[in-house]
């Protein structure tokens, strides 16, 4: 029977313009030739981890159950943070140890409980060096070591061989909205799309029946189904494909429109 080369998902904020990415995938196809390498986005904001961890986690209900996902937004470059592979299920997740990969944890780990609940995802330090580049720059760990090991593991190596456990990782808090006073539920812009929308960390499952937003001094009090639904150039909200709250206008650009931009502060209030 055939060996199974698992497929191989990237998620970088190294845009589309320089070499990075063509180097990354020169790497994985270097080591794993016939593995399957797909792109998720190479357009996290720079340095934006919390962002390259809201769309890894919108991702992973339509990823394959035994991908490899390669994540790499890494300011902390060259320093002395760890970089991880974490097996969760039957999928692995390669990056630095910055909160990035926290996706791939329950949020009870994420919300700070000490005991691990049962089968949480495995965590260890890639140490060995015999699964990495023969030189590793200081500056682009994405190629030289993260890489490596993702296409290692594409072609079926045990995850135990790349190094020793690593507790205590990174993890950032669960994307959801925060309650505040009664009737409340605080949150920001988490990430501006294509089109200018703007995707909250307010879940639409938390929404009350009646609500208005309150984003960068504008109130938003219009909620539509489908963007059809609102009337051209007014500022709506609606729930995202993800299930987050968005505020969008419709054949028009939210965040211009309303100066939004990422990291501003939202307030969902009940009516």
């Amino acid at each position: 029977m055939a060996k199974v080369t698992r497929p191989i998902f990237l998620l970088t904020d190294f845009g589309a313009r320089d070499h990075l990415v063509g180097q990354v995938r020169a790497v994985i196809a270097s080591i794993a030739p016939a593995a399957a390498i797909h792109d998720l986005t190479h357009e996290v904001t720079p340095f934006a981890i919390d962002e390259g961890a809201w769309l890894l986690e919108t991702s992973l209900p339509v990823l394959p159950a035994n991908a490899v996902v390669l994540a790499v937004v890494d300011p902390g470059v060259g320093t002395a943070r760890r970089g991880l592979v974490v097996a969760a299920g039957d999928r692995f997740f390669v990056g630095p140890d910055n909160g990035l990969l926290s996706p791939a944890f329950p949020d009870s780990q994420r919300e700070g409980n000490p005991s691990a609940p049962p089968g949480a995802p495995e965590v260890l330090e890639l140490c060995a060096t015999q699964f990495r580049r023969p030189h590793v720059s200081a500056t682009f760990h994405g190629r030289d070591i993260f890489a490596p090991a993702a296409a290692h593991l594409a072609n079926g190596l045990n995850y135990c061989h790349l190094g020793p456990d690593a507790p205590g990782p990174v993890l950032l808090p669960p994307f959801l909205g925060t309650p505040g006073e009664i009737g409340e539920l605080h949150g920001h812009l988490i990430h501006i799309d294509h089109y200018g929308n703007a995707v909250t960390t307010i879940r639409a499952a938390q929404l009350f029946p009646s609500f208005a937003l309150e984003a960068a001094g504008h109130v938003v009090d219009t909620h539509v189904h489908t963007f059809a639904d609102a009337p051209h150039h007014v500022p709506f909200c609606y729930a995202d494909s993800s299930g987050f709250l968005a505020i969008a206008v419709n054949q028009g650009h939210a965040a211009s429109t309303l100066g939004l931009r990422r990291g501003d502060p939202v307030l969902v209030r009940a009516r």
